[in-house]
């Protein structure tokens, strides 16, 4: 890059005091809402939150692969993806954090940005903290603000043959200390403490057993998918489990930070409850915990909310009316919803699955369910074409990031077979409705 480099670098290491205030969940001191009750002011959960809690909106529940991670900072948002960003507030300017004068940022060797970090997790005014080892998050590791002095904080117990199957993605911070998956069981252990000094907190009695198969794959033929969560002084994990007919459902377990008290409060409803749905009777398509609230949208369907002390459940929004199907993402204060589906087979591949045709359209409601407003994409599809998928990847009360990705097609066996071409990283303005490019990552 150009010589303002350095000089950005060193006033970023100056001004950016990180601060985990910003849209995360209350603590436990916080009065619990009733059913139905919004609030909005300075005395939400957002405004009262523990700044060592985990930053919800930032880790969507349903998070896939192949997207950014972020990280919230007093002005800005910390961004990974293969290498850090800082994107700011305000503006929406993302800077590659690279303190090299003309570096090109594609040799890990040379360039302080490229760091491979699977989730980044906390920060302070001296360090941002992150986690990952390629596929495997095995190793903590540790930046200034600016990106340099990059250093290996700890290393996270795993079982022998731990995959990428049952420990990709699965690490989360929450006050003091770092919640992770290996081979169906719990674990934690404070961030910077030693490997062997990691507890087990919770285990299924059927948990299985990463296998070693050949020289190439290790997995787990038994693994069950679990996502972690934490809301104050509970955690909280889902797993897609066996039901007693046969048939599989997502599963919502609550404990103690340390693991105590481990039961089940929520588990998918039934299509004779709720109605169908994009994966009825199987899967919730994205998920937030609350204040004791679980608020849950159902692709095709409608938004909901169960008090998790009662099991009580309520319709918030008719969300079918504005989108047939649909992927959504959540804040303390929002559910941001795009009217994206599902796409027929047409060789079009990406990490993680088929692609889902592009939108057209966000839309924002409340938390309460309220219905704000409708932002049109059309900008994005005038600059980039048709050929589209697009990922939400995390809200704040001011703006909606999102993902796009490019399909180049071109024809292999009589196919057309979609190729990944360019993927940029766009914001939408909540108040304004103004859609803008901030980045492109390749």
């Amino acid at each position: 890059m150009k010589r303002i480099r350095p000089v950005l670098a060193v006033l970023l290491a100056a001004l950016l005091t990180l601060s985990l205030a910003g849209c995360t969940g209350s603590g436990g001191d916080n009065e619990k809402k009733t059913a139905g009750e919004h609030d909005s002011g300075e005395n939400s959960a957002a405004s009262q939150a523990n700044p060592d809690d985990l930053q919800k909106n930032l880790h969507q529940t349903q998070r896939e692969t192949g997207v950014p991670t972020f990280l919230e900072a007093d002005s800005g948002y910390f961004m990974g993806y293969g290498s850090l960003y800082f994107i700011e507030k305000d503006t929406g300017k993302a800077t590659i954090l690279c303190a090299k004068p003309d570096c090109d940022h594609t040799d890990s060797s040379i360039c302080n940005a490229m760091i491979n970090a699977n989730y980044l997790l906390m920060g302070n005014q001296d360090r941002l903290y992150y986690v990952g080892n390629g596929n495997h998050p095995k190793v903590v590791g540790s930046v200034r603000p600016d990106a340099t002095g990059r250093e290996t904080v700890q290393e996270l117990k795993f079982n022998e043959f731990s995959s990428a199957q049952s420990s990709r993605d699965k690490v989360i911070y929450h006050r003091g200390y770092l919640y992770y998956i290996s081979d169906d069981i719990l674990y934690r252990v404070k961030l910077g403490g030693e490997k062997d000094s990691a507890e087990e907190i919770w285990s299924p009695e059927n948990a299985g057993s990463t296998q070693s198969h050949g020289n190439l794959v290790d997995y787990n033929p038994n693994a069950i998918r679990y996502t972690l969560w934490a809301d104050g002084d509970s955690l909280y994990f889902m797993a897609n489990v066996q039901m007693a007919d046969g048939t599989y459902k997502d599963v919502l377990f609550q404990c103690g930070l340390d693991g105590s008290d481990v039961h089940q409060v929520w588990v998918t409803p039934d299509k004779e409850t709720v109605g169908e749905w994009e994966e009825t009777g199987v899967s919730v398509s994205q998920w937030y915990v609350l204040d004791g609230f679980l608020y849950f949208y159902l692709s095709g369907n409608d938004y909901y909310r169960t008090d998790l002390s009662t099991g009580e459940t309520e319709k918030l929004a008719d969300t079918h009316e504005q989108t047939q199907y649909g992927s959504a993402i959540f804040s303390d204060t929002c559910l941001c919803l795009l009217n994206d589906m599902p796409t027929d087979f047409d060789g079009a591949f990406e990490l993680g699955g088929i692609w889902r045709k592009h939108a057209d359209a966000i839309f924002l409601y409340d938390l309460d369910g309220t219905y704000r407003k409708e932002i049109s994409l059309q900008t994005v599809t005038d600059a980039l074409g048709d050929n589209l998928e697009m990922k939400l990847l995390m809200a704040d009360g001011t703006d909606v990031y999102f993902q796009v990705t490019t399909t180049v097609y071109n024809t292999q066996y009589g196919m057309p077979v979609g190729d990944v071409g360019a993927i940029t990283v766009w914001k939408a303005n909540f108040e304004t409705g103004a859609v803008s490019q901030i980045i492109q990552l390749r």
